[in-house]
């Protein structure tokens, strides 16, 4: 039935707009449905650019009534604000919070996104503790919901600094159809908008009504291979994704600790189960995904280089200069090491970060 089901929305989706990106839209899927499923919350970053779809299939999810959405973050909402006489966190708990746009937090002052971000890992963990200095006095929070958070790549700027607060989500980069396609598909669709939206949102809430009861008829497991699978490649994308704190002149702050992935490896896990749920047994690629768009831009052709040979000095330069600090970061995170002036992956991590980066496109 979920298969059937998962095959119609797919099907109405496509009817009406570009969509390529097949393993991306199952891993939207796949996390939409997790949300049936007990298990640590799954905050999934879903970045795309600007008008090339990616809103129209949060927009869809949003529609449910086990969704809620959320748009606007401030300190004061996350810490106890009220909307319509209710807490924030209070209208989110056992929900499927759907973010169509991180725009609002991106045009705040640093110290205000700061703030954010060190109140949501607070949040991630299960509890948030606030105080006021008003009658309300000191209150306690628990709230447990699951998150699909739209933005553009240009939230990637922040991701470092975020990093170093401690992340606590998971990424996937929308891979956009062509541009050409998009647009005549935009003007094929103008004058019936509302109504395919209202379609395409009836389809979606059948996929989750119906993968609710089949979670609840049919309790689901991971295999012992894909449980090995997804705790290697958490651990590798945890150590791979780590930040190293520098100053302004770029010079390392302090020797970094690498992050333990074991937060990873519970998204990771549940995302897959998602996947069985949607009948699809083989996670190895769907997970590969996950792990390469979790990893930092930068570090990607860094890595795809390493495991194609050595990086001598004078290459290393010419990769850019980002490129450069983040074979120096990962000298630091035990990585890679320096052979005379050719930079090499640890034999360690060789074998294991090769088996990941064979699965990438």
């Amino acid at each position: 039935m979920c298969k059937d089901q998962l095959n119609e929305v797919l099907k109405e989706f496509t009817k009406h707009f570009e969509i390529t990106d097949t393993i991306g839209f199952m891993l939207i899927m796949a996390t939409t449905v997790a949300h049936q499923l007990p298990g640590e919350m799954v905050w999934l970053r879903f970045y795309g650019a600007s008008r090339a779809g990616k809103t129209e299939i949060l927009r869809a999810i949003a529609k449910h009534e086990g969704s809620a959405e959320m748009e606007v973050l401030t300190p004061a909402a996350i810490r106890g604000g009220f909307r319509g006489g209710q807490r924030i966190l209070e209208r989110l708990d056992g929900k499927l919070v759907i973010t169509k746009d991180l725009a609002s937090l991106l045009t705040k002052r640093r110290d205000f996104r700061t703030e954010v971000f060190g109140l949501l890992r607070n949040v991630k963990d299960g509890q948030l503790t606030a105080d006021f200095g008003t009658a309300e006095g000191h209150l306690e929070f628990k709230a447990k919901f699951d998150w699909m958070i739209g933005t553009t790549p240009v939230f990637a700027q922040y991701r470092q600094f975020e990093d170093l607060l401690g992340s606590r989500y998971v990424d996937l980069h929308w891979r956009p159809a062509s541009r050409e396609a998009m647009i005549m598909r935009a003007i094929d669709n103008n004058p019936n908008l509302p109504v395919i939206r209202d379609t395409i949102a009836q389809s979606v809430c059948k996929l989750i009504d119906t993968s609710k009861n089949e979670a609840n008829n049919c309790p689901l497991y991971l295999p012992g291979e894909s449980k090995k699978l997804i705790a290697d490649w958490a651990d590798l994308t945890a150590i791979l994704r780590s930040p190293v704190a520098r100053d302004r002149e770029h010079r390392i702050m302090y020797p970094p600790e690498p992050e333990v992935g074991t937060d990873l490896a519970q998204s990771f896990s549940r995302i897959a189960l998602g996947l069985r749920l949607l009948n699809i047994d083989n996670c190895a690629k769907y997970i590969a995904r996950l792990a390469q768009d979790t990893i930092p831009y930068s570090r990607l052709d860094v890595i795809k280089e390493l495991v194609s040979g050595c990086i001598d000095e004078i290459s290393s330069r010419n990769i850019n200069r980002r490129g450069y600090y983040d074979l120096e970061d990962y000298s630091e995170l035990g990585v890679v090491h320096k052979v005379g002036t050719r930079w090499q992956l640890t034999s360690e991590l060789k074998p294991r970060i090769e088996a990941l980066v064979s699965w990438w496109d």
